[in-house]
């Protein structure tokens, strides 16, 4: 799943399964999903610039995108026990900005 919450990741991780099933595969999926962040003095900057042009097709949407993307330490921890708890086996963190200093910023903040 991209770009989603850990509660769509849950649901929809529910219903992937139940098809999973249905076609009669027998290893469990591997679950994965997209958390976007954006760190530093300009996060909220970075969110808005980068996620609210990518998304802008969406309409009003777009802000709820923008506003979702961890943007302190709080949220990037607050989100990977909750991707965890919703059944995620593997969280991809994509950056908003292209400044290499996000990576080590993610990492400060206990990205695994």
């Amino acid at each position: 799943m991209g770009g989603g919450t850990p509660e769509m990741l849950s649901e929809g991780g529910e219903k992937m399964r139940a098809a999973w099933s249905d076609a009669g595969r027998e290893r469990e999926p591997r679950v994965m999903a997209l958390a976007y962040y954006s760190l530093g003095a300009d996060a909220q900057a970075n969110a808005e610039s980068y996620l609210g042009d990518y998304y802008a097709f969406l309409g009003e949407y777009a802000g709820q995108i923008v506003a979702s993307a961890a943007k302190d330490e709080q949220t990037v921890k607050a989100y990977e026990q909750a991707f965890e708890q919703a059944g995620c086996d593997e969280l991809i963190w994509f950056p908003c900005s292209s400044d290499p200093e996000q990576v080590d910023l993610l990492a400060r903040a206990g990205a695994r």
